[in-house]
């Protein structure tokens, strides 16, 4: 069996936790304070996933996680962050390519509400959860499958 302690899972659920708490925070202040929507929603698509990241390897390490998911459950939610991840690296390249196109200035408090490179930050840190969540996913399956018995096998 694979620990579910140690170094890497506290890492794991630290890096989770600030991903979460930052992304749905940066929501707030890009999409309210700032005005900048389509940041403000990248930033809260990507406090999604790192909470659905954060959510997976808790239940992993209290060790139910096979209460909640069967491992198809767990297929499902890995296309999730196939997607999560395909979705982040389209906005990150529209983003660049458009900030390249226009000649746009480094970002600053001056244009934070139209800079295109916020813009494909919260993209890259969707691109990150996503990924994340695409792999987390897979392993925590593959241990699942190697513990998991049905009750009507």
């Amino acid at each position: 069996m694979a620990r579910r302690g140690g170094c890497c899972m506290y890492f794991n659920l630290i890096t989770a936790v600030i991903g979460a708490l930052g992304g749905l925070s940066a929501f707030y202040v890009f999409f309210f304070h700032f005005e900048n929507r389509q940041a403000g929603m990248w930033a809260f698509v990507s406090g999604v996933f790192a909470a659905t990241t954060l959510f997976i390897h808790i239940l992993y390490k209290r060790h139910s996680l096979e209460l909640w998911y069967t491992p198809e459950n767990l297929q499902q939610i890995r296309v999730l962050g196939f997607v999560g991840f395909l979705a982040g690296l389209a906005g990150l390249a529209t983003y660049i390519g458009i900030a390249a196109a226009s000649h746009e200035d480094f970002p600053s408090m001056a244009n934070i509400s139209t800079n295109y490179y916020f813009m494909a930050i919260w993209a890259l840190l969707t691109l990150k959860w996503g990924a994340s969540l695409f792999g987390f996913s897979h392993y925590y399956r593959k241990r699942l499958l190697e513990e998991y018995h049905p009750l009507l096998a």
